[in-house]
C-alpha cells in the first residue's frame, strides 16, 4: 500500500487547514497574508467590515469566493530573484562626504577601510534601513555648513533585469528593506544575551503571528464603535417620561431582546388624541382641587384614630389598679403586714421593756437598734465581733465588764435578724411598692391643649365628659387607697372601672368615615384621570422620541452582538497552531542550521539552543550548561556562535537575499580569521554578502578564497581624506592585485579626463584617481613581476620555489622608485616632502606616468627570459 500524497501533512497543507477552517473574515485577511500583500489599512477596514457581517451588525453582502496562495516566502513587496546593487548620494549622516556611490556584486563585496575612514556612518544607515536587532541612531552631519541637512541615501536594486530605486527614508515601508540583514559586534551581543524571535521565516509561519496583529485592531475597533454606542437609556428615568404607564415600563426595560413592535401599536399620536389629553389633564387638576380639602381631614382623621388607640391602652393598664381583685389585693397585703409587725412585736420586744425607757418596741427604737448594729460592724477587730468583755459601750463608752451587759446587746443583733421581723420588713417594702404605683398613675389622659380632646368636644363630648369623670373618680379612690397604705388600716374599697366600649364606639365611628374617604367614588375617578393623561403625555413624547428610542435600541443589540466576538479564542487557536508548526517544521531546521554552521565555523562549544512560540511568534534563546554564552565562552569564541545564530536564521528561508557584516573578526587570531573568512565566501554563492572591515588579512584571505572558487568579487577602499570621512574608491584596494596587473585602471581615468568635455573639477578628480590607480599598479609589479609572487601581501603562504626566478638590476629599481614617487607627488591625500611640493595634476601628467609605468613594466618581463 502506497501512502496518498493528500493524506501527507506538509507545513503549507495544514496552514491551508487552518485558514480554511476560519470564518469568511479571517480566511479574508489570511489570504492577503500568505499572498504577501501589504496589509494596509484599506484591508483591514475590509476586513472589519466581513466580520460586522458574521456579527449580524451590517447587511449580508455577495462576496467574492477566496483562494489561498501559498506564497512560502511571501512578505510585502518580497522578490524572488532581488540583488542590492548599490548605495549613492547618501547625504546628512554623521560626516560621510556626499556623492559617492558604492557599487555591489550579485555575491561578494568587501568595503575596507581603516578605522575611522567613515564605515560606520555606512553601516548605521544600513542598520536602520534593513533587518537589524540593533537600529542605531544616525547622527546627522555636524560639520556641513547646512547642519540640519535632512538623512537621505538612494538604495538601487534590481529583480530579473528591472531596475528598482528606493530612497530612505522615504521608502524604507517597502518590504525589499526587509529582504536584507545586518550583522555587526552589538547585535552579535544580542544574539548571546537575549531571546530573539525569528525574524526571517515562511509565511505560512509568519501568518499566525500578523493574524493576531491584525485581530487585536480589529478588536479595538469593535470596542471603539461599542462605546461610541453604549450610552444610558435617557428614557428609563422620569425626566422624560414622569409617572408610570405601559410605554414607560417597556422604556424602562429596554434591552436587546426588546421587540419595537410592541412599542409601535402605541402610535400614532392622532389630533384627536392630543384634544382628549389636554381634556383629561382639566378634568384631573379641577378633581385634584376638589378633593385637596378631603385629602386633608383624611389625615387629621387618621392622626385622632392613632391618639384614640394610644388612648384607649392606657386607660385599660390604669383600670387594672382599681379592678376589685386589685383592691382587695391592697387590703390583704395591709391586713398582711400588720399582723407580721404585731408577731415581730410580740416574739422579741417583751424581754427588752424596762420602766428605764420609754417606748420600747416603737419604730423609732427599731431603728436605733437597727443604726446600732450597723455602727457595731466597724468596730470588729482581729476577726472578733463586738461586743466581747472588755469593749467601751458605743454611746458612753464605759467598759462592758459583766456578761448581762454583753447579752443585753447580743439579743438586740438577734432580734434584729429574726424571720418575724424579716417577714415584716418585706411586707413593709411590698405595701411601700404598692403605693409608689398607685402615686405614679396619669388621671390628666385628656388634656385640654390636646388634639384628641379638642376633635371629642367637637365630635363625641359626652364620650370626652365620660372618660375625664371616670379618670377623676379613680384618681379620688387612689388617694384613699395611699392614705389607707399610710396609716396601715382596711378600708372598704369599690371598683371603678372605665368602660372601654364607649371609646370603642368611637374607633369605629372614625374607621368608617376614613373608609369612606378612602375609597371615595371620586379618588378612584382621580386615579384613572392620573393613569389616562400620563399615558397620552408619554405617547405624545413616544410619537416625538420614537426616532432616538429606535437609534438607542439598534445601539444596544449593536454592543451585545459585538460582545460575542471572542478575540481571546481566536488568537489562543491561532497561537497553539502556529506553536505546533513552528515546532514540526520550523525550529527543529533552525537548530540543524544552527548546527552546521558551527561545524563551519568551528564553534562546536557545546551550545543548547531553548525555541520556543509566544504570542504566534517563534523566538530562541542560546545556553551553556544552563548559562549565557558570554559568561563563559571567550571574546572570539561568542563571536563565532552569535555568527552562527545570526547565518543560521537568515538561511533557513529564502525570503533574505543578502547579509552585510560589519568587522566580524574583530579580536579573533588569524586561523579563526581564515574559516570565517571560507565560511562568508561559500555563503555568498547562495545570496548577497557585503563586508565592511579594518583587517587586512582578514580581506586577503576572503580575497584568495573567492579566486580559489571562482567567487565573483570586488574590494573598494573606504577613505578619510582631508578629515573627511567616507570617499570611496571603487575596485581598489590594498590586496587588489589581479585588475592592477597592467595600467588599464589608469588609462580608464586617463581616457575620461582627457575629453573635452570634461570639467575641471571632474577632470582634476579622474588625473587624481588615474595616479592612485597607477600608484597600485606598481605595487602589484613589484610583488607580482619583480619578487615573481614569492611573498604575497596578507597571505601566510610563501612560495620559495619562485626565488630562482627573481632578478634585481639596480638601475632599474631606481626607475621605478622614481616613477612610484611621481604617483604619490600626484596622489591627494598623503604628505608630500618639500622636494615633491603639491602640483595641480593635468591629463598630460597621467598619460607620462602611464607611459613610463608600460616601459619599466616591459623592461622586468624582459628580465624573465635571462638565465
Amino acid at each position: 500500500m502506497t501512502e496518498n500524497p493528500e493524506d501527507i501533512k506538509t507545513l503549507e497543507s495544514e496552514v491551508k487547514a487552518f485558514v480554511n477552517a476560519q470564518p469568511y473574515w479571517a480566511k479574508y485577511i489570511c489570504c492577503e497574508i500568505l499572498s504577501g500583500n501589504e496589509i494596509t489599512d484599506e484591508k483591514i477596514e475590509t476586513t472589519f467590515s466581513f466580520l460586522l457581517e458574521e456579527l449580524s451588525l451590517k447587511e449580508e453582502t455577495t462576496k467574492p469566493e477566496l483562494s489561498i496562495t501559498y506564497n512560502p516566502n511571501a512578505t510585502d513587496d518580497f522578490k524572488e530573484e532581488l540583488t542590492f546593487d548599490a548605495l549613492i548620494d547618501v547625504e546628512g549622516v554623521n560626516a560621510l562626504k556626499e556623492n559617492q556611490r558604492i557599487e555591489l556584486t550579485p555575491n561578494l563585496t568587501i568595503l575596507y577601510g581603516v578605522n575611522g575612514a567613515g564605515k560606520s556612518g555606512y553601516i548605521r544607515l544600513l542598520k536602520n534601513s534593513f533587518y537589524s536587532k540593533d537600529k542605531e541612531q544616525i547622527v546627522e552631519n555636524v560639520n556641513q555648513e547646512n547642519a540640519n541637512k535632512p538623512i537621505s541615501a538612494q538604495f538601487h536594486f534590481s529583480t530579473n533585469g528591472t531596475h528598482i530605486p528606493l530612497k530612505y527614508p522615504e521608502d524604507l515601508e517597502n518590504g525589499i528593506f526587509n529582504q536584507f540583514a545586518v550583522f555587526d559586534g552589538e547585535i552579535g551581543k544580542r544574539h548571546l544575551k537575549n531571546r530573539n524571535d525569528f525574524s526571517f521565516r515562511p509565511a505560512g509561519l509568519r501568518l499566525f503571528n500578523e493574524f493576531n496583529s491584525v485581530l487585536e485592531k480589529l478588536n479595538n475597533r469593535l470596542i471603539i464603535e461599542a462605546r461610541s454606542k453604549s450610552t444610558l437609556n435617557p428614557f428609563a428615568n422620569d425626566d422624560i417620561f414622569q409617572g408610570e404607564s405601559e410605554i414607560k415600563n417597556f422604556l424602562s426595560s429596554l434591552s436587546h431582546n426588546s421587540k419595537l413592535i410592541d412599542l409601535q401599536k402605541h402610535l400614532p399620536f392622532t389630533e384627536e388624541e392630543k384634544t382628549k389629553k389636554l381634556e383629561s389633564e382639566k378634568k384631573y387638576d379641577d378633581l385634584k382641587i376638589a378633593l385637596s380639602q378631603k385629602d386633608k381631614t383624611l389625615k387629621e382623621l387618621t392622626i385622632i384614630r392613632e391618639q384614640l388607640t394610644a388612648r384607649q391602652k392606657n386607660l385599660e393598664i390604669t383600670n387594672l389598679w382599681f379592678a376589685q381583685t386589685q383592691l382587695e389585693s391592697v387590703n390583704n397585703s395591709i391586713s398582711d403586714c400588720n399582723t407580721k409587725k404585731e408577731i415581730a412585736t410580740k416574739q422579741g420586744i417583751e424581754k427588752f421593756k424596762s420602766e428605764k425607757i420609754n417606748n420600747i418596741g416603737s419604730e423609732e427604737w427599731k431603728v436605733f437598734i437597727q443604726a446600732a448594729e450597723k455602727f457595731a460592724l466597724k468596730q470588729t477587730n482581729n476577726d472578733t465581733f463586738y461586743p466581747e468583755i472588755g469593749d467601751n459601750c458605743l454611746l458612753c463608752q464605759q467598759p462592758i465588764n459583766e456578761d448581762l451587759q454583753k447579752n443585753l446587746i447580743q439579743s438586740y443583733w438577734a432580734y434584729i435578724a429574726s424571720v418575724a421581723e424579716q417577714e415584716a420588713k418585706t411586707a413593709i417594702e411590698d405595701l411601700d411598692k404598692t403605693k409608689e404605683g398607685y402615686e405614679k398613675l396619669d388621671f390628666n389622659q385628656f388634656p385640654e391643649s390636646d388634639i384628641l380632646s379638642s376633635w371629642l368636644k367637637e365630635n363625641n363630648e359626652e364620650a370626652l365628659k365620660y372618660g375625664k369623670q371616670i379618670l377623676e373618680n379613680q384618681n379620688t379612690l387612689s388617694l384613699n387607697i395611699i392614705d389607707a397604705i399610710n396609716k396601715n388600716e382596711t378600708r372598704q374599697f369599690t371598683e371603678i372601672k372605665t368602660d372601654l366600649s364607649i371609646f370603642d364606639n368611637v374607633l369605629n365611628e372614625l374607621n368608617t368615615r376614613i373608609k369612606a374617604l378612602e375609597e371615595n367614588e371620586q379618588n378612584k375617578i382621580l386615579e384613572l384621570l392620573l393613569k389616562e393623561k400620563t399615558y397620552l403625555a408619554h405617547k405624545e413624547k413616544l410619537s416625538i422620541r420614537y426616532t432616538e428610542i429606535e437609534t438607542l435600541h439598534k445601539n444596544i443589540i449593536w454592543v451585545h452582538k459585538s460582545n460575542s466576538f471572542n478575540k481571546q479564542w481566536h488568537k489562543t487557536q491561532s497561537t497553539n497552531t502556529e506553536k505546533r508548526l513552528s515546532n514540526d517544521y520550523f525550529n527543529s531546521d533552525y537548530i540543524n542550521a544552527f548546527n552546521q554552521e558551527c561545524d563551519s565555523l568551528n564553534g562546536k562549544f557545546g551550545i543548547i539552543i531553548d525555541a520556543k512560540s509566544f504570542d504566534a511568534q517563534s523566538n530562541r534563546q542560546l545556553f551553556l550548561k544552563g548559562k549565557d554564552p558570554s559568561a563563559i565562552l571567550s571574546e572570539g569564541e561568542q563571536k563565532v556562535i552569535a555568527l552562527a545564530d545570526f547565518i543560521a536564521e537568515t538561511n533557513i528561508t529564502t525570503i533574505n537575499k543578502g547579509i552585510v557584516f560589519d568587522d566580524p573578526v574583530t579580536s579573533l587570531d588569524e586561523e579563526r580569521k581564515s574559516t570565517i573568512a571560507k565560511r562568508l565566501v561559500d555563503l555568498s554563492t547562495q545570496k548577497q554578502v557585503v563586508i565592511f572591515t579594518h583587517d587586512l588579512v582578514f580581506v586577503s584571505s576572503l580575497i584568495n578564497f573567492a579566486g580559489d572558487n571562482n567567487v565573483p568579487n570586488e574590494c573598494h577602499w573606504i577613505e578619510n581624506r582631508n578629515g573627511i570621512p567616507g570617499q570611496v574608491w571603487l575596485r581598489n584596494s590594498p590586496t587588489y592585485e589581479k585588475v592592477y596587473r597592467n595600467s588599464e585602471p589608469a588609462k580608464e581615468f586617463y581616457k575620461v579626463a582627457k575629453e573635452d568635455d570634461c570639467p575641471p573639477a571632474e577632470r582634476e578628480y579622474q588625473v587624481r584617481n588615474g595616479f592612485t590607480a597607477l600608484r597600485t599598479c606598481y605595487e602589484v609589479l613589484v610583488i607580482n613581476d619583480l619578487f615573481k609572487n614569492v611573498v604575497q601581501r596578507y597571505n601566510e603562504r610563501v612560495s620559495v620555489d619562485s626565488l630562482s626566478s627573481v632578478y634585481f638590476d639596480e638601475e632599474l629599481i631606481n626607475e621605478l622608485l622614481e616613477s612610484f614617487a611621481q604617483c604619490c607627488r600626484y596622489m591627494e591625500g598623503h604628505t608630500h616632502s618639500d622636494k615633491y611640493a603639491y602640483l595641480k595634476p593635468e591629463p598630460q601628467n597621467l598619460n607620462e606616468e602611464i607611459q613610463r609605468y608600460e616601459t619599466i613594466r616591459s623592461k622586468i618581463k624582459k628580465n624573465d627570459t635571462i638565465p
